[in-house]
């Protein structure tokens, strides 16, 4: 299950006997792993075990992905103190599109995100509460992904994301200002 998902959460009914098995036989595990090379990684304050391999094995993600991975990271961060009757931080789908088009300047279409809230659940990153996705909907962030993305990460990536969309904002202010001083030498 390790293997085929991308982690094992103890906050999931299915993964919770998963979980204590991979805690018992930590040492065999981290010893298997490290025969291919790879390294198991336990966070048991979160609940979440994952594993870490070289480049080619790892999960790669579309710029979109990556955006609203950064997104979902931020706001779990945010969320995790609240206090709520959820056992996991909680966000409304309406929440997410208006955080991304407010970070990039670009409004995402539907269907590109659905597809990949579709994903993110089934890297267990996080689930949506009702079987359908609509702005209305809400959507539960797994500490997975405080694994899947660290914070140094986060902030880095956050920096290139907002450096990369100022870049053309401040390519067409450049130009306008190009033009803007050859009619005033004229």
């Amino acid at each position: 299950r390790l293997l085929s998902g991308s982690f094992v959460l103890r906050a999931l009914k299915d993964d919770d006997d998963i979980y204590s098995f991979i805690i018992r036989n930590r040492s065999a595990f981290e010893a298997y792993f490290e025969c291919a090379g790879w390294t198991l990684r336990v966070d048991e304050p979160l609940g979440a075990i994952s594993w870490k391999g070289p480049s080619p094995a790892r999960i790669h993600f579309t710029k979109d992905e990556t955006i609203l991975l950064v997104i979902v990271r931020l706001i779990y961060e945010e969320k995790k103190s609240e206090i709520t009757l959820h056992e996991n931080p909680v966000v409304s789908i309406s929440d997410l599109l208006g955080k991304y088009q407010s970070l990039t300047g670009v409004q995402l279409k539907k269907t590109r995100f659905y597809d990949v809230l579709r994903r993110f659940q089934t890297l267990k990153l996080l689930k949506s509460e009702s079987s359908e996705f609509s702005p209305d909907s809400l959507v539960s962030i797994f500490p997975s992904v405080a694994l899947a993305l660290d914070s140094t990460a986060v902030n880095a990536l956050y920096e290139k994301i907002v450096r990369d969309t100022e870049r053309p904002v401040q390519e067409n202010l450049d130009t306008e200002d190009e033009s803007e001083e050859e009619i005033d030498a004229d």
